[in-house]
């Protein structure tokens, strides 16, 4: 193999262009001495005769095209390639792929019709020679024996890869041949409805849709491999997990939503080369943790981010799974928010562990698993990725001795059970198996274009006496099926559920109405997923029946603040939190978390009176006030009666634990408390520090790489007392989108700009978000009073306002309110209408769409309260590693909502500005702040927690205090700085140059002097 030095040395002429003969010697011990490639398998010049002509190099499946300058030969590259792999696509009925590269660049493409289609690229270079091999083991499609770690997984099937690319465009191209399909839209509808349950929000499309089965074919079909030596028959046998029920093992792959592709021209054909592309896995060295690095590989970090996907790592899981749960055999363990199936896998294994030390039968301890270890996800994903999580978790003990029958235990389905029919007011739901009460499951409308037609809503209706018995349901979904394919009449089915023993008349006729609409679907051809939709959604209720609840509930939760829920979602949280008695409803109102309400649901609903709790939580949960009534534990008018619950243990993890999830956390042990009054909270926590060699580190790397330590319970974080400093300070206005507020003066040409009415150009920046980063800047000229200069958190550095920017900000002090198009209009404003009448046009097509602009800029009257502007301003940064202040003294200037600000005298602001500079508030602020990834992040008024005093000019140490903060302003205005410089490493600069000239030093002094005593 090739050693570092030489790598670097051939990768380094490569990328010189060195013209066809010596890229091909290059080539040929890249492939041969880097990638282990045969010499015998390499074909150069081979001939094809069909296209007249000569392929420049052949291996396995790809063709390579040969140039000397890919700048002027591309064209002629691609045309060659498209004869070459038409030609060996209709020889072998194979997929090829195709590279062209002159040694410095190479393109690889894919057949899409006659014509090649560009799907990956490399550029070489001689600093990063291991990149080139990386990115040809990728796109040459070769090998086997490859190793199935989670880079590799990364590498061969994530979204960079040629192989997903290629999928993807291909799922694209047979997804506009099935959709108008009454069957496949009905999947993706039903898909939307259930991610838009999981987070809150509509977040589904069709996009997501295709990674989503893409994603589903490749987690198949590495279990398949992993599990089954023989290669599935076709691809309706991989996706629906024929072999399985051959093996006696059900609940592991059926017909889902994503089987869609089945139905497509060359769907199955697409499924069976995704499993040749997998079987060249090492899949005996399986290890559990790679599906949950597709899925991360897969789906961009920016939709993860938003979608708040970030599952537990196993070394944690583990950790709480053996805390919680002590007596294996015996307890009844459920995850309601299994995700991929992490806690999972670690109580099937403390099931199988334990059983083998008691001596008992490896099929005794599979069978004991899979009647003691149960979870639900409403992600569809999330559950074929856990059932095969939970599979490969009893495989030790199945290899072993199988016990005949297996049913993994892992279901779709909502653990709120939202789906319930109500029986009271909002949250009530006093008997979760009241009379009338049902199991809802909701049939989407259906609008097809080609010929067009509508199929309207429907509602699918299970009484609870079917829905919590999944024997009963089983039989009554089968039967009404069968009935169903065969066009029964309603008696006919009604006189099959009279000899249903136990069956209430009312129930009776609840079922008869649900069959005449089943029936109706697959009229529509809408029916043939209703089987799986109901079993699965109904496993819920089933669960939390007495038989069923759980000793030891555990997981993560998904966290979902109330700020990112959407619609329906955001109303029905905002009822049932408020009849629960968790709902914060002070200042603060958009950080309630789904979280806090999820703990205390699944609790009632699922664990035994005498069960036990440990869930993952956001490290909020111990300190902010939207937390404050979970944390008493006394909850209410979430099931038959208030119950309490305390919390017996917790750790946490916050900033200086790295990588972990996004935000610092928390796990909460819980029991039931039959006592009276607030069951309160333990004293201490154990706080966990150390970075980690990699999220998904192994128990032993964790082990070695985090300590431990006993503190106490976080202080809870207020807004209330402290400082009288607290009511004379408020936030900035909320100047975003920032390309429709923020501005700059674009070039004029040799004219200059009109001082009346300048030309000016919406603001664009690296850290612009979707949708606005694809939207055009508006342009035009605005009456200069309207632009004015705007202050950022980012402008604003230690006792100083770095270069700020500039801002239209319609405010109109003759009338003193702040304009909108027509407004501006009305009052002879004719450039600054102009300029609204774009900006509002984009802001209703783009935005949220539930206020307007002008009331998006003057939210909670953050603009207007700027005016008329005071003379002097302090302003502090809301958030960030370090609390930065600043004057300003400019009167035409606006305050971004990135900071807060107050009006104060001159010598008050100097006092003002040397307390909130200095280190000794940012210390004793930080235990009030919420924790972020990097440490502590949001000051906002917390500020104001500690006991600050109104200036007073008769008291020494606050003269003392103003004087410093005067001499500290003059040497940051002494300091040089580079404008282009970030603002960061400005500040970097300033507070070096403060500390080095002593003044902060004695700044420190004297605020620790002033905070000891109290003021």
């Amino acid at each position: 193999m090739l050693t570092p030095q030489e790598l670097e040395a051939l990768v380094a002429e490569l990328a010189e262009r060195p013209g066809h003969e010596k890229v091909r010697a290059l080539l040929h011990r890249l492939f041969v001495d880097g990638l282990g490639v045969d010499s015998r398998e390499i074909d150069f010049e081979k001939p094809a005769p069909e296209v007249r002509g000569r392929m420049d190099a052949l291996l396995g499946r790809t063709v390579v095209e040969l140039k000397s300058d890919l700048r002027r030969e591309r064209d002629d590259a691609e045309r060659g390639l498209s004869r070459y792999l038409r030609d060996r696509e209709e020889r072998t009925g194979q997929r090829y792929v195709g590279i062209a590269t002159d040694g410095a660049e190479f393109l690889a493409y894919f057949l899409r019709g006659a014509v090649v289609e560009e799907v990956g690229a490399h550029r070489t270079n001689a600093d990063s020679p291991a990149e080139l091999i990386a990115w040809l083991r990728s796109a040459v499609a070769i090998g086997s024996g490859l190793r199935p770690d989670p880079e590799t997984i990364r590498r061969e099937f994530g979204r960079d890869s040629l192989a997903a690319r290629r999928a993807l465009g291909e799922l694209q191209e047979l997804w506009k041949g099935v959709e108008n399909s009454p069957n496949a839209t009905l999947k993706r509808d039903l898909w939307i409805r259930l991610l838009s349950l999981a987070y809150g929000a509509d977040v589904g499309d069709d996009s997501l849709f295709l990674q989503h089965t893409y994603l589903v074919i490749v987690a198949k079909a590495v279990v398949w491999a992993a599990m089954i030596e023989s290669k599935p028959e076709s691809g309706q046998a991989l996706l629906h997990g024929t072999a399985f029920y051959e093996f006696g093992i059900t609940g592991q792959s059926e017909a889902d939503f994503f089987d869609w592709v089945l139905d497509a021209d060359g769907g199955p054909d697409l499924v069976m080369r995704v499993v040749g592309q997998v079987s060249q896995f090492r899949l005996e060295e399986i290890r559990m943790d790679i599906l949950k690095a597709l899925y991360e590989s897969l789906i961009d970090p920016e939709t993860r981010h938003d979608l708040g996907e970030y599952y537990t790592p196993d070394w944690l899981a583990a950790r709480i799974v053996r805390e919680a749960v002590d007596d294996p055999l015996v307890q009844r363990v459920m995850d309601p928010a299994c995700g991929s199936g992490t806690f999972l896998f670690h109580a099937v294994r403390a099931v199988l562990e334990a059983a083998n030390a008691a001596g008992l039968p490896a099929a005794t301890a599979v069978s004991l698993a899979a009647e003691r270890i149960a979870g639900v996800d409403i992600h569809p994903v999330a559950v074929i990725f856990a059932r095969a999580t939970y599979l490969l978790a009893l495989m030790p003990a199945l290899r072993e001795e199988h016990p005949g029958e297996v049913t993994l235990p892992v279901y779709l389905g909502d653990a709120l059970q939202w789906n319930r029919a109500r029986t009271g007011e909002p949250g009530e739901q006093a008997d979760m198996f009241a009379d009338g009460d049902t199991l809802e499951i909701f049939v989407p409308a259906v609008t097809l274009a080609d010929p067009p037609r509508r199929f309207g809503e429907a509602m699918l209706s299970f009484p609870s006496a079917v829905a919590a018995d999944a024997g009963r349901l089983d039989r009554v979904l089968n039967t009404m099926i069968e009935y169903g394919a065969r066009s029964e009449r309603a008696s006919h089915y009604g006189a099959w559920l009279d000899r249903e023993s136990g069956l209430a008349v009312k129930d009776k006729r609840v079922l008869g109405e649900t069959y005449r609409t089943m029936r109706e679907l697959q009229n529509q051809g809408r029916n043939h997923i209703w089987g799986y939709v109901a079993r699965n959604l109904a496993r819920p209720v089933w669960l939390s029946s007495d038989e069923q609840k759980a000793d030891v509930v555990v997981g993560n939760p998904p966290w979902v603040a109330y700020r990112r829920m959407k619609g329906e979602f955001q109303t029905r949280y905002r009822e049932e939190a408020r009849a629960a008695r968790l709902w914060w409803s002070g200042r603060g109102t958009s950080a309630n978390d789904l979280s806090a309400y999820f703990f205390m649901r699944v609790v009632l609903l699922y664990m035994r009176g005498n069960g036990r709790v440990a869930l993952v939580m956001p490290y909020a949960a111990m300190s902010r006030q939207s937390y404050r009534y979970f944390r008493d534990g006394i909850v209410g008018r979430l099931g038959r009666e208030e119950f309490r619950l305390r919390f017996t243990r917790a750790w946490s993890f916050g900033a200086m634990v790295q990588p972990l999830f996004p935000v610092p956390s928390c796990v909460l042990f819980g029991e039931r408390d039959e006592g009276t009054g607030s069951a309160g909270l333990p004293g201490w926590v154990e706080a966990f520090a150390g970075i980690l060699p990699k999220r998904d580190a192994d128990e032993s790397e964790a082990e070695a790489a985090l300590t431990s330590a006993t503190e106490p319970w976080p202080s809870e974080a207020s807004d209330e007392g402290g400082s009288p400093y607290r009511g004379r300070f408020r936030q900035g206005a909320i100047l975003v989108p920032r390309r429709l507020t923020l501005v700059e003066r674009p070039a004029t040409g040799r004219l200059p700009p009109n001082p009346q009415s300048p030309l000016v150009r919406g603001q664009t920046g690296s850290q612009d978000k979707d949708p606005w980063r694809q939207v055009e800047p508006p342009r035009g000229t605005v009456e200069r009073v309207f632009v004015r200069t705007a202050i950022l958190g980012e402008c604003v550095a230690p006792y100083r306002v770095l270069a700020p920017r500039e801002a239209v900000v319609p405010w109109d002090e003759n009338v003193g309110a702040i304009l909108d198009a027509a407004g501006a209009s009305r009052h002879g404003y004719r450039h600054l209408a102009r300029w609204l009448e774009r900006t509002e046009e984009l802001w209703n097509k783009h935005g949220r769409r539930r206020r307007t602009l002008s009331d998006q800029h003057d939210y909670f009257g953050q603009l207007s309260a700027q005016f008329p502007t005071p003379p002097v301003r302090v302003v502090y940064t809301k958030a960030g590693k370090n609390l930065v202040a600043a004057i300003v003294d400019e009167r035409s200037a606006v305050i971004d909502h990135t900071l807060y600000w107050g009006t104060a005298e001159t010598e008050e602001a100097y006092y003002l500005c040397a307390l909130l500079n200095s280190e000794g508030v940012r210390g004793q602020v930080e235990q009030y702040q919420a924790q972020g990834q990097w440490g502590a992040r949001h000051f906002d008024k917390y500020v104001f927690n500690l006991a600050i005093p109104v200036f007073d000019e008769g008291e020494k140490l606050h003269r003392q205090l103003a004087t410093a903060g005067k001499a500290a302003e003059k040497v940051a205005a002494g300091v040089k700085v580079d404008p282009q410089a970030h603002f960061r490493r400005t500040r970097r600069i300033l507070r070096t140059a403060l500390a080095d000239d002593g003044i902060a030093g004695r700044i420190e002094e004297l605020v620790g002097e002033l905070l000891r005593d109290g003021g």
